[in-house]
């Protein structure tokens, strides 16, 4: 009778070992590098003060990219950091304090460092979709553009013009100059001279800051053209940023690679990739559209942090120095991070909070394997990473663009024995909800995630 017993206990210790869909394993034997900004956005927080501008300060928001940023909405508008907003009059002199207005930058700025954000500063010109263009054309006079943004430069990091010494590492030249005529109504040929001119200039009268861009709207915009041109002339590049929207997380990963080996082909393997606008788009138009709006800031919020979470893991598991997340305006529709009216943060909010933390308190990645290698299941996503006194974290997205999914799985994580174990789970009715963790007999812990969850787990 015992002997049945044993072997009765043998095999449901044994069911319990295989039962998990997936296995997540941790080797903190194995480090992979630092954590990287993955978890920076576009836009600044709309008052330091504000629900909003405190959340922004909790998740380390690493950078914020200035483009479409607005001091307010009533007074402003997005373009107050537009070129044509700081130097309203293209035709004064450009070495005269009084011919520029810095009053509304300098508020927006101020707002960002306040929440313990540094400003990513787009030099350039926010869309103009109305049929008309005002400020997308060819400026007049390359170079004096360029000296008009040599002085705001100096505004920000010299104190010139009374101005600040602030800590700005990044400044973009433009956005999206591949996309259409909403954008940049000249030809490539055209702003290929205009970007050599303006970035030969201001690296030569910064050489310590990063000037790069030009935030293609494709990943390789222009791609046959634009940096085997840059190649040809020696344009000096810190860093080359790009755009995409997908509801594929993995599209990430894939671009990420393409677009460090087309660097790397014409010789700016030292120039940063930076991912500087992505969201979930499923279709750009009609119900497409209008689901895309649901998800990033509707009904279906929860998969929106489960895919904010997938594509920060891709981006760190990827040829990607950083990247932005478009964006964070209450008011713009397409920010998953914050509610339209109070500013509180919605599940869209805790991914970046999350790496936030790990930016801070976990700042080495280390050795995460998922098995079976990838392959029974496509939805699964996870960084493993470690703090300076040994303490590890793990961060999980479980997600699919497929809402016939519906089936709860089990995930298994083999870790380092440990004190403590703490879990908070994001999914369809939890918002970053401590969560207990069951461990199994033969010491694993296993979490059960449903489809669209994210887990944030801490080890003691």
């Amino acid at each position: 009778m015992n002997a049945k017993l044993v072997f009765l206990f043998s095999v449901i210790l044994s069911l319990s070992a295989v039962a998990a869909d997936w296995t997540i394993s941790v080797d903190p034997s194995v480090s992979l590098g630092a954590i990287k900004p993955v978890n920076a956005v576009n836009c600044g927080p709309c008052s330091p003060n504000s629900a909003q501008g405190k959340a922004f300060k909790a998740a380390n928001i690493p950078y914020a990219r200035t483009h479409d940023m607005n001091h307010s909405w009533t007074y402003g508008g997005p373009y107050v950091l537009d070129i044509s907003a700081i130097f309203p009059n293209f035709d004064a002199d450009e070495t005269k304090r009084e011919n520029y207005d810095f009053t509304l930058t300098d508020k927006a700025l101020e707002w960002m460092f306040k929440a313990g954000t540094k400003p990513f500063f787009r030099l350039g010109q926010s869309i103009e979709p109305w049929g008309k263009t005002y400020h997308v054309n060819p400026p007049k006079d390359y170079a004096k553009w360029a000296r008009i943004c040599e002085k705001i430069m100096a505004h920000y990091t010299e104190g010139w013009a009374n101005g600040m010494k602030w800590d700005i590492k990044y400044w973009e030249i433009w956005n999206e100059p591949d996309l259409d005529k909403k954008t940049w109504t000249g030809t490539k040929e055209e702003f290929f001279e205009f970007f050599k001119v303006a970035v030969t200039h201001l690296k030569a009268r910064f050489p310590n800051l990063k000037i790069g861009g030009p935030a293609m709207a494709k990943p390789l915009g222009w791609k046959e053209f634009f940096i085997p041109a840059c190649a040809k002339e020696k344009v000096p590049l810190d860093f080359y940023s790009w755009h995409r929207y997908c509801s594929d997380a993995r599209e990430a990963s894939r671009f990420g690679h393409e677009v460090r080996a087309w660097l790397d082909k014409h010789g700016y393997e030292k120039t940063e990739s930076i991912f500087n606008e992505w969201n979930y788009v499923y279709g750009w138009r009609g119900g497409n559209w209008r689901y895309s709006r649901q998800v990033e800031s509707g009904a279906y919020n929860q998969k929106a942090a489960a895919y904010a979470a997938a594509m920060m893991v891709e981006c760190q598991n990827s040829p990607i120095d950083m990247a932005m997340y478009y964006d964070v305006r209450t008011y713009g529709g397409m920010n998953m991070l914050f509610d339209s009216i109070t500013h509180q943060p919605m599940r869209g909010y805790y991914p970046f909070y999350a790496w936030g933390r790990m930016l801070k308190d976990y700042p080495e990645q280390i050795k995460c394997t998922l098995a079976p290698d990838g392959k029974k299941l496509n939805d699964l996503f996870a960084v493993a990473a470690r703090s300076k006194t040994g303490k590890l974290a793990l961060y999980i997205s479980r997600y699919t663009n497929d809402n016939n999914v519906r089936n709860d799985i089990t995930v298994r994580l083999n870790l380092p024995k440990a004190r403590r174990y703490s879990c908070h789970l994001t999914d369809d009715w939890r918002i970053f909800t401590e969560y207990p963790l069951e461990m199994t007999s033969d010491g694993a812990i296993e979490l059960t995630l449903v489809p669209s969850s994210f887990a944030f787990i801490e080890v003691e």
